[in-house]
């Protein structure tokens, strides 16, 4: 990599995912910035697909011709252990989405890109990392992060694939492209044959993550090993940022959770994304999980990272089930959301005609206003599926 040092700090924050608009300039952070600039660069892939997954040896012989600034030279990465790192070409198929708003309503638009990489003295970890695996028909890339390693003067790619798990690639050169591709260059990798879940759980991270951590995602009381103090309870895992109690919420296990709970677990714990274990448990629809949990005492109108309770969440997320309970369970029905939504506005936005049924049941202002002006029936208006709307016009009506 060249570093320029020339102007780099009016770049600012970008992020592979802005393939509209900021592919030179990701291309430039990668390839030439200077390590602190380039540290702003950032990657956010969600079920995203690896279509290309090379690994080159390097040919002492015959250096690559196309790279001016890349010798085939091969150097021992510190901290690896590993001798001779390779030249790794992968291809990313990315796909993100944007919400529009559209006289006909709102509607949601795909955007796909196809993410080139070619990098150099590169290192994979594990060493073993099976291609067939990631390129299988069920791989998908759940989240990506990259890090400049200050200490070895490198850079460090971690996908997290399900159902393959975590795969880390250290190197110390890079070229990258970004181009925009339609829908079917995603959808068709769909094809491809199919490797299957690893483990119990259709989540193969659970088999890198920490013994407890991955004892409790399995619901396993007896390989449950944890100290009597409640400080290695609550142990996150460094590497997934979950600690046990997150990982049980997540998989629904309420045995494990009693357990947990028992032996001295904090209901307060967040993730590393910031996420107790209730959210968890109403993200993944986990309905075993939030009775325990609400049994145990956990905070009712406690506020998310986005300003939203947990009741508010739920039916922001459709999960008319667990607003229901929730609601027997004494949450606040009047509580407002994000930006202002009153818990009726966030069911419509949900779309879930059940959950606008279950609000509408409830002690809800169904007049409310959020921070733009927006009343439920308003929001209603702007989905193309009549349904919501009709609803709320038959219980105005007293229909």
């Amino acid at each position: 990599m060249r570093w320029s040092r020339v102007n780099w700090p009016s770049v600012g924050y970008v992020s592979l995912e802005d393939f509209d608009g900021q592919r030179e300039h990701v291309a430039r952070v990668l390839e030439d910035a200077p390590p602190a600039v380039a540290a702003l660069l950032t990657v956010k892939w969600t079920d995203s697909r690896i279509a290309r997954w090379d690994v080159e040896h390097p040919d002492l012989e015959h250096p690559d011709d196309d790279d001016d600034d890349d010798t085939a030279t091969t150097v021992d990465l510190p901290g690896h252990g590993v001798p001779d790192p390779v030249v790794v070409h992968t291809e990313v198929i990315v796909r993100n989405d944007e919400v529009l708003d559209t006289p006909d309503g709102l509607w949601r638009r795909w955007n796909h890109a196809r993410v080139t990489l070619r990098l150099r003295d590169a290192v994979v970890d594990p060493p073993g990392t099976d291609p067939a695996a990631l390129l299988a028909g069920d791989a998908h890339v759940v989240r990506g992060e990259l890090e400049y390693l200050h200490e070895l003067d490198q850079w460090e790619l971690r996908l997290l694939v399900s159902p393959v798990g975590e795969v880390a690639i250290r190197f110390r050169g890079v070229r990258v492209a970004i181009r925009s591709v339609p829908e079917s260059v995603y959808t068709e990798l769909d094809a491809r044959p199919a490797r299957g879940w690893h483990g119990p759980v259709p989540d193969g991270w659970v088999e890198y993550a920490t013994e407890v951590v991955r004892a409790a995602a399995y619901g396993d009381l007896g390989g449950l090993h944890l100290a009597d103090d409640a400080s290695d309870v609550d142990d996150v895992d460094p590497r997934w940022g979950f600690a046990p109690l997150h990982a049980a919420a997540w998989f629904d296990r309420p045995e494990m959770l009693e357990e947990l709970l028992h032996r001295g677990a904090s209901l307060q714990l967040t993730d590393a994304e910031g996420r107790t274990p209730l959210t968890l448990a109403i993200d993944r629809d986990a309905r075993r999980a939030i009775d325990v949990l609400v049994a145990a005492g956990a905070d009712l109108e406690a506020r998310d990272g986005d300003g939203n309770t947990p009741i508010v969440r739920a039916a922001w997320g459709g999960h008319a089930a667990i607003v229901r309970s929730l609601a027997a369970a004494g949450a606040d029905t009047r509580a407002l959301g994000s930006r202002g939504a009153s818990l009726l506005i966030a069911a419509v936005d949900s779309g879930d005609l059940d959950t606008v049924r279950s609000v509408l049941a409830l002690d809800v202002d169904v007049n409310a206003e959020d921070d733009e002006g927006s009343t439920a029936t308003a929001r209603a208006e702007l989905l193309r599926d009549r349904a919501v709307a009709e609803q709320l016009a038959h219980y105005y009506s007293g229909s």
